[in-house]
């Protein structure tokens, strides 16, 4: 599914947020979204994913202003958990409304490494297991698009390596994929394709094999110098 971002506009009390943010993420690929707090990336994620409205400019996914609810996947800030149910049972509130099946379930379960879970509620859960949660709600419908922001956010190195493996996995199956993080690494590991806000504007947009020093080049363009060799 290809995704086309055009000309987004968003302001808020205390100033312009996003100033007419245009980049197109090919489909099956993994952009990697970066900024400093405060450049624009949740925002941006939320017009995307329909939970805000742009001031000016569209969205459009293969062409369309609208996207189906199931093609779309969306981790964005905290998961939206139900505390005093199960993994398994918060998300079969989800496959209910789409008519999926348990072992489709049990899959996403053992996807996100949450199938020793058992029946203890989510709100007794780690950090890290919320994620892990609120990652496996977001691909239980099998999204053509999936939004992750901050997704490693709790994960601890080896839980790290999982969910970049399954990100890799999702995009050579055809997934698009729109990832944020503050961890530079973990979007030079799995991104095709590297786009960076600043100051509520795209400052830079290339696939990631043209970019031969990436903590260089995020410190070029947020800080406006240069690193010492």
């Amino acid at each position: 599914m290809e995704i086309k971002i055009q000309k987004i506009s968003k302001a808020f009390k205390n100033g312009q947020v996003l100033d007419e943010v245009s980049f197109v993420i090919k489909s099956g690929t993994v952009c990697g979204l970066l900024g400093i707090n405060g450049a624009g990336k949740s925002t941006l994620m939320k017009i995307i994913a329909g939970l805000k409205n742009a001031e000016q400019g569209q969205v459009f996914y293969n062409g369309e202003t609208v996207i189906p609810k199931e093609n779309l996947g969306a981790l964005i800030e905290e998961p939206a958990i139900y505390k005093n149910l199960s993994a398994f049972d918060n998300l079969k509130t989800k496959a209910l409304l789409y008519g999926i099946d348990d072992d489709q379930i049990r899959d996403i379960l053992n996807k996100v490494g949450l199938q020793n879970a058992g029946k203890k509620r989510a709100g007794k859960f780690s950090v890290g297991m919320k994620q892990r949660l609120g990652i496996g709600m977001a691909l239980l419908t099998k999204p053509a698009f999936l939004i992750l922001d901050e997704p490693t956010n709790g994960l601890d190195p080896a839980g790290t390596v999982e969910l970049l493996a399954l990100i890799k996995e999702l995009s050579t199956q055809g997934m698009t994929i729109l990832l944020s993080s503050h961890q530079l690494n973990v979007i030079s590991q799995v991104a095709d394709q590297i786009v960076i806000l600043d100051k509520g504007k795209v400052r830079y947009d290339d696939r990631r094999e043209n970019v031969v020093d990436l903590d260089r080049k995020f410190f070029e363009i947020v800080h406006g110098g240069v690193l010492d060799a």
